[in-house]
Parts: structure tokens; C-alpha cells; sequence
């Protein structure tokens, strides 16, 4: 039986390496980052979940922290990377961030698989494992797609976003019964890329249809457009991005808004209405040395319903951080920062938060 196995194991291995061309060689580029996030929060009672002022340290593993490789092999290349669930508060809970392969054809770049989409664009905020300021104006997008990439344009065909509950004019939710997904996101951008300048356009388009118990549909269309740019004069980096667009809580930018962009089910028209809105992000960073630096930035957003008497829901963000390298990999980034969540769509309070501390980071 072992002389077999040995006979079948040896076949296995000759058959692989002649199947191998002559000289073809496979580049394996392992890497991790460990992230440790020590903040102190205070959140008022209209903030909290409790209901009370609450002030808590947060003192835990960085969600962000992952461990991965980047693969070449002539034309083809690919990636994988994990990293803890940003669901769970359980550091066991491994999941899978991104795992792609890609093809250059020659004119351009064919990418199957998890990756960060055309629209991605986040500051260097580390708050609240690197948020960077996404539920803020920042879009932190990451899923599985097929894209083609010419010189600096960008097409992307994307796993469509829904939301099964959909909310009510009247407050409440409805829970549908089916969703129909017809057609794949489609998400296209254009950079240009300048000696210190980098300039990018986007939008991206979703739709899909939910259906009650009693068999009527509801299109819900999402989509957003923008422009957002990169200028670094050396020391000094400046970002910004402005956009706008319609139910892009449905469409999926945002792993938890922070501010309503859903939109709403009238009951009495039988009719969703839908939502608007638009915001933006800026930072502004500097290297004072090899050392030490500064960076400040800012988002803003305000959504409105399509119904009378509906008010906007506006929130402002702001912090200031000075990132310290104390070697190589090994970072420590100071931060302060407040978050605004000012009033909702009816006109009450949704109270503020502020909190400082550091992120810990070394890379291997």
C-alpha cells in the first residue's frame, strides 16, 4: 500500500514539475500588521447607546490588523489577506479582507476576485480601527468584483448592496420578503496622474427590487458620483474628496452611517422615497523628520428625505494626530478627535462625542 501511494505521490510530482514552463518563477511577498487601539471615549446620553453620558477605554486589537501575501508570476499575479471580522468583537474571529488574482493583458489589468473598489477613499484617521473617516464622507469599499483597469481607467462589475429591512415614512420597518438583484454594481473612475498631483472622477450605480408578502415591488436605485484628489509637495500632503448622490445607505458605502441615507417606504402612497444627500472629506498631513509628523482632517455629510416637512441629517467629524515612528515598521499615532452627530431628519438631538488616545502598530 505505501509502495502505491509512494508510485502515485511520485507520478503527482513529475507530472507538476514538467507541466511548469522552462524558467517560470513564482514571487511570494508574505506581510503583517499588528494594530492595538488605546482610546478614551465620552459620549453624551444622546450619543450612547445607553441612554446615559458614557465614557469608556477602549483598549483592544485594531480590527484592521491583518496578515497576507502578494503573488507574481510573469503576467499573472494575486493576492490574499485576513484580518479579524469588523463585525465581531471576538479577536478569534478571522475573516477574510481581500483575495484576488489578476491578469495583464498588455493594454491593461483584469482583476478577479476582493479588492478595494474604484471609489475607495479614506483618511489616515486611526480612531475606531482606522476609520478614516468613512462614515464621515470617506468611502472604505472593499468586495468582490471583476474589474478591468486601462492606463488610469477604472470598470468595475460589483456584488450589489441591499438591505432586506427597509424603513417606513411613519418610523417603523418593513422586512422584505424577496430581493431581486438583476443586474451587478457598476462602479467606473478615471485618475490622473500628474508629477505631484493626482486627480480622480467616479460613480458608481445600484439597483434592486424589494418585494413584500403580498407580492409588490418596490425599485430601489442607488447612486453616487464625485471627484476626490491627491497633493503631495514633498513634506506636506493634502486630500480631499466632495461628492453626492441618492440612497447610498442601500448601496453599500458605508459599514454603518452616520447619519440616515436609507430610503423610506410611504405606506399610504404604497411608494419608496427615496434620499439624498452629499458630503466630503479633506486632511491635510506634514513630515516634520523621519520621525515625527502632524495631520489634521475634517468630513462632513448631510442626507435628506424626499418627504414633507423632513429636515436634514447632518454630521461633522474633525481630528488631529501626530504619528511617531520609532523605527522601522513600529509606529505610535496620537489622536484627538470629535464626532457631531447633530440633529436628525425630525430636528432632535443625536448628541457628540470626543475621545483620545493612540494607535500602536508594528508591521513584519
Amino acid at each position: 500500500m505505501m509502495k502505491k501511494l509512494f508510485v502515485i505521490l511520485s507520478a503527482t510530482m513529475l507530472a507538476i514539475v514538467f507541466a511548469v514552463p522552462a524558467g517560470a518563477t513564482t514571487d511570494w511577498d508574505f506581510y503583517g500588521s499588528v494594530r492595538m487601539q488605546t482610546f478614551r471615549v465620552d459620549q453624551d446620553k444622546n450619543a450612547s447607546a445607553t441612554g446615559y453620558d458614557d465614557e469608556d477605554s477602549r483598549w483592544d486589537l485594531n480590527t484592521v490588523s491583518r496578515i497576507g501575501a502578494t503573488v507574481q508570476n510573469g503576467d499573472i499575479g494575486g493576492r490574499f489577506e485576513y484580518g479579524m471580522n469588523d463585525n465581531s468583537t471576538d479577536a478569534d474571529d478571522v475573516a477574510l479582507r481581500r483575495l484576488y488574482g489578476t491578469w495583464n493583458f498588455g493594454h491593461g489589468e483584469l482583476l478577479i476576485g476582493k479588492e478595494y473598489t474604484p471609489i475607495h477613499f479614506v483618511t489616515n484617521q486611526v480612531y475606531d480601527n482606522d476609520y478614516g473617516l468613512r462614515g464621515f464622507g470617506g468611502f472604505f469599499t472593499f468586495r468582490p468584483m471583476i474589474q478591468v483597469k486601462i492606463d488610469g481607467f477604472k470598470l468595475a462589475l460589483i456584488k450589489p448592496g441591499t438591505g432586506r429591512t427597509i424603513q417606513t415614512t411613519t418610523g417603523g420597518t418593513e422586512t422584505a420578503a424577496d430581493l431581486d438583484t438583476t443586474l451587478p454594481k457598476i462602479e467606473a473612475s478615471y485618475t490622473l496622474a500628474l508629477d505631484n498631483v493626482s486627480l480622480r472622477v467616479f460613480g458608481g450605480y445600484n439597483q434592486f427590487d424589494a418585494v413584500d408578502d403580498l407580492d409588490n415591488d418596490y425599485d430601489i436605485t442607488s447612486y453616487i458620483y464625485g471627484v476626490a484628489g491627491v497633493v503631495n509637495t514633498g513634506p506636506v500632503t493634502l486630500k480631499a474628496m466632495i461628492w453626492g448622490g441618492q440612497n447610498i445607505d442601500t448601496y453599500g458605502l458605508t459599514n454603518d452611517p452616520e447619519a440616515d441615507a436609507a430610503p423610506k417606504l410611504d405606506i399610504d402612497e404604497d411608494k419608496i422615497k427615496d434620499n439624498d444627500g452629499y458630503g466630503g472629506i479633506a486632511s491635510i498631513g506634514a513630515k516634520f523628520n523621519d520621525m515625527v509628523g502632524v495631520e489634521a482632517g475634517v468630513g462632513y455629510i448631510s442626507f435628506e428625505d424626499d418627504i414633507d416637512g423632513a429636515e436634514a441629517d447632518e454630521v461633522l467629524a474633525a481630528y488631529l494626530q501626530a504619528p511617531i515612528t520609532l523605527a522601522q515598521g513600529v509606529t505610535v499615532v496620537p489622536e484627538i478627535g470629535r464626532y457631531d452627530y447633530k440633529d436628525d431628519g425630525s430636528g432632535a438631538d443625536q448628541g457628540d462625542e470626543t475621545y483620545f488616545g493612540a494607535k500602536w502598530q508594528i508591521n513584519f
